[in-house]
C-alpha cells in the first residue's frame, strides 16, 4: 500500500522538514545512503517477521494516515508504506525511507480511530522531520544501548532487530531520537489530529490506553511504546499540547471517528492478536481481547477456538489440580462451541482429540482425529495424527 507523503507544517530545529513551505525536496547523498540502508533492513525484517495481511484494514489505516497530513503542502519525499506486523508487543516506528511499521499488539489496545491516527501522526513526524538523518549526523550522541541488554525475553520483531543487528530499526523502535525530538513527534501527533478534524484529547487518551495494562505485559515489551516511563512522558506532553490547542479545536470536541467502522475493521485483528498473546503466555491480556471480540460477535468460531487454547494452556500452568481440571473442562467447551459454530473448521477437532486422548477416552479421541483429517487431509501434521489413529485402532 503506497500513500503520497506530504510534509507537516511545524519545523525541525535540526533539518528542514520534507516538503516545508512548498520547497522541492532533494535528499543529500548521506540521506540517500540512509534510505538504501533502510531498504536492506526492511528486507531482513520481512524475512524474519510475519505481516498481518488484511487489505481492507490496510485501506482503512491508509485513510487515517492521509487525514493527518496537511493539505497545504505538496507531495514530496519518498512514498509512504504502511506495514502491519503480527506481533503482540506495543510498537510503531518509521524507517527513514518512508515505511511505517505498526504492531497488531499496539492496534489491539486502542479504542477509536482518533487514537490510531495519533500513533500514525507521531511516526509520520519522525519521518518528515528526518529524525533518523539528524541523529546520524549528531556525532556527539553516544551509541545506542544494545537492545539485548534491556530484555532477556524478546518478541518476534525485537528478536529480528536484535538478532540481525539492524541499527536504524533499533534506534526508531527501541532507543529513540532523544527527548527533544520525541516531544517534537508528540506535537506533530496533536497537530495532525486537529488537522484531520479529531479531538486533540485523543492523543493523551491513546497513551493512557497503552500504559493501562503495563502490569500484565511482563518482560516481553522491549520497545519505546512498551515502556511505562516513556508512555508517561508522552501522556504528560500530549495532555499539555491538547490543552493548548483546545481553542483552535473547540468545534471538534468529541470527534473520535466512526466507532462502528473502527470496531468492524479492528475486530479480526484483536482476535488474532489475542492468539499471539496466548502463545506468549500473556493470558490476562489475551482474555481481555477475546472478551472484547465475543461481546460484539458471540458467534465468532475462531475466538472460541482461541479461548480453548487459552484455557488449555492455563490448565498446564495451574498448580492446583482442581483448577487444572476446571480449565480443561472450559477448554473442551470452547472447542465444542467453535466446532458447532463452524462445522468446516478443523482445528477444534484436533484439539479435542488430544484432550480425549489424555483422558484415555480413546473412542472419542479417534472420532475427533478422524474428523480433523476429513476436514483437512493435507494438514501439515496429518502423518502424526494418522499414527495416533493407528495406535487407537489396536485392540
Amino acid at each position: 500500500m503506497i500513500v503520497t507523503l506530504l510534509g507537516p507544517a511545524c519545523a525541525s530545529p535540526d533539518l528542514v522538514p520534507i516538503g516545508a513551505a512548498g520547497v522541492t525536496f532533494a535528499p543529500d547523498a548521506d540521506e540517500r545512503a540512509l534510505w538504501t540502508a533502510a531498504e536492506k533492513e526492511e528486507a531482513a525484517l520481512a524475512a524474519r517477521t510475519r505481516r498481518y495481511d488484511d487489505p481492507v484494514l490496510e485501506e482503512y489505516l491508509a485513510r487515517l494516515l492521509a487525514g493527518v497530513v496537511p493539505d497545504t503542502v505538496r507531495a514530496a519525499g519518498p512514498p509512504l508504506t504502511l506495514v502491519v506486523v503480527r506481533d503482540p508487543t506495543l510498537n510503531a516506528f518509521a524507517m527513514p525511507n518512508g515505511t511505517i511499521y505498526v504492531h497488531t499488539g499496539l492496534l489491539s489496545r486502542l479504542e477509536n480511530e482518533a487514537q490510531v491516527a495519533t500513533i500514525l501522526a507521531r511516526e509520520l513526524t519522525h519521518l518528515v522531520h528526518r529524525h533518523a538523518l539528524a541523529r546520524e549526523r549528531d556525532r556527539t550522541r553516544p551509541p545506542a544501548l544494545p537492545p539485548a541488554a534491556r530484555a532477556l525475553v524478546l518478541g518476534p520483531t525485537a528478536s529480528a532487530i536484535v538478532g540481525l543487528g539492524l541499527p536504524l530499526a533499533a534506534v526508531a523502535a527501541i532507543d529513540g531520537y532523544g527527548r527533544a525530538r520525541e516531544r517534537e513527534a508528540d506535537a506533530g501527533a496533536v497537530d495532525g489530529l486537529v488537522r484531520a478534524g479529531y479531538d486533540p484529547e485523543a492523543a493523551p487518551r491513546a497513551f493512557e490506553r497503552l500504559r493501562a495494562d503495563a502490569s500484565d505485559r511482563g518482560a516481553l515489551e522491549t520497545f519505546l511504546l512498551g515502556s511505562p516511563g516513556f508512555l508517561s512522558e508522552r501522556l504528560q506532553t500530549t495532555r499539555r499540547l491538547a490543552r493548548d490547542r483546545r481553542a483552535a479545536a473547540a468545534a471538534l470536541r468529541g470527534a473520535v471517528g466512526d466507532s462502528d467502522v473502527f470496531e468492524l475493521r479492528m475486530r479480526p485483528l484483536v482476535r488474532e492478536n489475542a492468539n499471539e498473546d496466548v502463545r506468549a503466555g500473556r493470558f490476562t491480556i489475551a482474555q481481555r481481547q477475546l472478551d472484547r471480540v465475543l461481546a460484539a460477535t458471540p458467534g465468532d468460531a475462531m475466538a472460541h477456538l482461541y479461548y480453548g487454547e487459552l484455557r488449555r494452556l492455563m490448565s498446564q500452568r495451574a498448580r492446583d489440580a482442581a483448577v487444572a481440571r476446571q480449565s480443561l473442562a472450559l477448554a473442551e467447551a470452547s472447542y465444542d462451541k467453535a466446532a458447532d459454530l463452524d462445522p468446516s473448521l478443523a482445528e477444534p477437532h484436533r484439539q479435542l482429540g488430544f484432550l480425549y486422548y489424555q483422558r484415555r477416552d480413546y473412542a472419542r479421541a479417534s472420532a475427533a482425529f478422524t474428523r480433523y483429517l476429513e476436514l483437512r487431509p493435507d494438514a501439515p501434521d496429518a502423518e502424526r495424527i494418522k499414527a495416533y489413529l493407528t495406535e487407537l485402532a489396536r485392540p
